[in-house]
């Protein structure tokens, strides 16, 4: 056989294994809401908080392998799932004036890249929806694994805390104290602690 020839088939088969070897494989996972928690908090009276969660809640999310920046996300939120303990209060902010699920049953989050800082951190960014209006938002995230769990499920745990403005997405109302402060707060602080199972 040409040596030649030989050098050549040997090579093309080292190339085609190295390339199987790193392809890019993208995995599926589901987020476990059993495992899940979406909560709020908004400040009142300048001297407390209203906390809240949200119960219903359907999510997706994708990895590269184990590259945390190729991590994306999907979420909605069903609205009228919304949990504040309190009845009274919770049909009020189901209303009209304040989150309206009549008429605006979703929030959607959907992740468009996650960014390495300089401090060794991620910072996630995507498009957040909510009444119908989308703004680009950006929240520091910690990403945990993929692991496996103790049912010998592959998981990824996702942690997140930031910030909305309300007015932001036309949830306005507010009444000023005689002290001249709101209310309530225009800021919402949103909590996220998720688990997503590999499909």
């Amino acid at each position: 056989m040409n040596t030649k020839f030989l050098i050549t088939v040997i090579s093309i088969v080292i190339v085609s294994v190295i390339h199987i070897s790193f392809k890019t494989i993208t995995d599926q996972y589901t987020l476990d809401t059993g495992h899940t928690f979406v909560g709020f908090d908004v400040e009142r009276f300048m001297v407390g908080e209203v906390s809240g969660r949200f119960n219903e809640f359907t999510g997706n999310v994708t990895m590269e392998n184990e590259d945390v920046t190729s991590l994306k996300v999907e979420v909605i939120i069903q609205t009228n799932s919304l949990d504040t303990n309190n009845e009274i209060r919770d049909g009020h902010l189901k209303g009209k004036i304040w989150l309206d699920v009549e008429n605006h049953p979703e929030i959607k989050f959907t992740s468009s890249n996650i960014i390495k800082n300089n401090n060794g951190n991620y910072v996630m960014e995507g498009s957040f929806t909510l009444k119908e209006v989308t703004k680009t938002i950006k929240f520091p995230i910690e990403i945990l694994g993929p692991f496996m769990d103790p049912t010998k499920k592959m998981t990824v745990g996702i942690k997140a805390d930031f910030e909305i403005d309300r007015f932001d997405y036309g949830i306005k109302f507010n009444k000023k104290m005689d002290n001249g402060s709101f209310f309530i707060d225009n800021k919402v602080k949103i909590k996220i602690r998720a688990l997503a199972y590999k499909n």
